[in-house]
């Protein structure tokens, strides 16, 4: 069919405009998922955006299958197979296809703006993938079933895989359609291979189910050419199945570049535009706390950037606190529980966050806030006192708190 011809009747190029649309609100939501300036984190975000796509493009495969077989052009072309058939009637298809590879990085690119490198190579070439597989099986059905049923169960059927396993176990299932890659990533996270092979196995046993079902002319053929998705899929869930829901893995520290010393600055390079306000603030919460009689920390790795000072201050706070209970309060009441927030807000007015700053991390009616504010008016001296014996009860089951100033005020400044 002339390329004019098939501009004029595909149904991929009628829901290109609503879908590109779609693309672009989806991916500037507020609450979307992506790390600033780090353009790994950025790329694994299109596979997401691009569930409407792909649902549509197999839709169309379905629609270009189902006409080509009611036509019976394909029947009457001996000269050509009906592979190359397909390929020919798939251009527009694959050209939306395409097009919509770029719309969704360039949906995702702003806010990667600023960051080293460039897009993830990898997690483009898997959405390619995905749109030729799932365009190929719509295209079998089309050409298999009724194209009243085929269209719609296609595009249903793409989009309920793509987006739903995401909120079931097991959580191997969601590593294997492709667009389980939301979770990546903070600066300290990178995506794992397996979390991209994975997918990119059942897909391709897709795309060969596809080819055969529309190129064999006996169903025992077409039958026999789903074994390599089975088998696809038998080599994909042992190899997501020790991730859990997680598609990423640490991050080579090797990245990191630090400077200075007790703490030490370590930055990833998405963060080296930020790296003198870092260390401007780190250096002065460091100066407060060490003065205060407060252990530091001997490196101090944030994992954002374009910081203010209130985020430093509360994250360079968070690396001095237990990061989870102690083990023992799995078995036996743990009453350092109740000094979490008062410790966590003292270190972080101590190492110079503004009150109202802090204020904003407690909603207990200005409680903890007033506890610290009597603390803070103790002697230095006690004021140390008071947070040694506090913050040894976060570590252990063994040590009550004692969060009242009122039994500190005989300490000596």
């Amino acid at each position: 069919m002339p390329w004019r011809a098939l501009l004029r009747t595909s149904g991929a190029v009628w829901g290109l405009l609503p879908v590109c649309l779609w693309m672009w609100v989806f991916a500037h939501q507020p609450d979307f998922p992506v790390t600033d300036r780090y353009w790994e984190a950025a790329t694994a975000q299109i596979t997401s955006v691009g569930i409407i796509p792909v649902s549509l493009c197999a839709a169309a495969g379905a629609w270009e299958g189902a006409r080509l077989k009611r036509s019976r052009l394909a029947s009457g072309a001996a000269a050509r197979t009906p592979l190359v058939v397909a390929l020919a009637q798939l251009r527009v298809v694959g050209g939306v296809g395409l097009a919509c590879v770029l719309w969704a990085l360039a949906c995702v690119a702003g806010r990667a703006t600023g960051g080293p490198t460039g897009p993830d190579l990898r997690v483009v070439g898997l959405l390619c993938l995905l749109l030729v597989a799932y365009t190929a099986v719509g295209y079998a059905a089309g050409w298999l079933f009724p194209g009243v049923l085929a269209v719609p169960a296609v595009a249903v059927a793409t989009f309920l895989w793509l987006s739903y396993p995401v909120a079931f176990e097991p959580f191997w299932l969601r590593q294997l359609n492709g667009t389980n890659l939301t979770e990546c990533c903070a600066y300290d996270r990178t995506l794992d291979p397996r979390a991209l092979v994975a997918p990119a196995l059942v897909a391709t046993g897709l795309l060969i189910a596809a080819v055969v079902a529309v190129a064999a002319r006996a169903w025992t053929t077409r039958l026999a050419g789903l074994l390599p998705l089975a088998l696809a899929v038998l080599v994909a869930v042992p190899l997501v199945d020790p991730l859990g829901f997680d598609p990423t893995k640490s991050r080579d520290t090797a990245a990191l570049t630090c400077t200075g010393a007790a703490p030490r600055v370590c930055l990833w390079p998405e963060q080296a535009d930020d790296a003198e306000k870092f260390r401007t603030w780190v250096g002065q919460s460091s100066a407060r706390l060490r003065t205060a009689g407060v252990p530091l920390p001997k490196t101090y790795t944030p994992t954002f950037s374009r910081p203010t000072r209130a985020d430093v201050a509360a994250s360079f706070v968070s690396a001095l606190m237990p990061s989870s209970p102690p083990a023992c309060a799995e078995r036996r009441p743990w009453a350092g529980e109740s000094a979490y927030g008062p410790v966590a807000a003292w270190l972080e007015w101590t190492a110079g966050a503004r009150e109202s700053d802090v204020a904003q991390r407690f909603d207990d009616g200005g409680r903890t806030l007033a506890l610290v504010r009597a603390v803070r008016e103790l002697p230095p001296r006690a004021q140390q006192r008071w947070y040694d014996i506090n913050r040894a009860a976060l570590t252990r089951c063994d040590r009550e708190p004692k969060l009242s100033p009122k039994a500190f005020t005989g300490d000596a400044a």
